[in-house]
């Protein structure tokens, strides 16, 4: 069996406003700086004023589940707080 090198993905979020996805950019912003990881990386940006792009790079499919649960993790708590305020 033949397993994967490396894994590569886009991933789109909508949000209602320019201000939403801005807002949960710059709160994930000091995770993709500090990740402790070397076996994954991320950018994050936004697109077409709404939309939160997260492009992650792992080299094998341990690293790209760790990642993906948590930058979803922050992405939700951050969604949750904005929407308490």
């Amino acid at each position: 069996m033949k397993s994967l090198t490396s894994i590569e993905t886009e991933i789109d979020i909508e949000f209602d406003s320019f201000h939403e996805a801005e807002t949960i950019l710059r709160s994930i912003k000091p995770e993709i700086k500090t990740a402790p990881s070397e076996r994954s990386r991320l950018k994050a940006y936004i697109i077409n004023n709404r939309i939160l792009r997260l492009e992650i790079y792992s080299e094998d499919s341990a690293s790209f589940r760790a990642s993906m649960n948590s930058y979803l993790r922050w992405i939700i708590l951050s969604y949750e707080v904005l929407k308490l305020k």
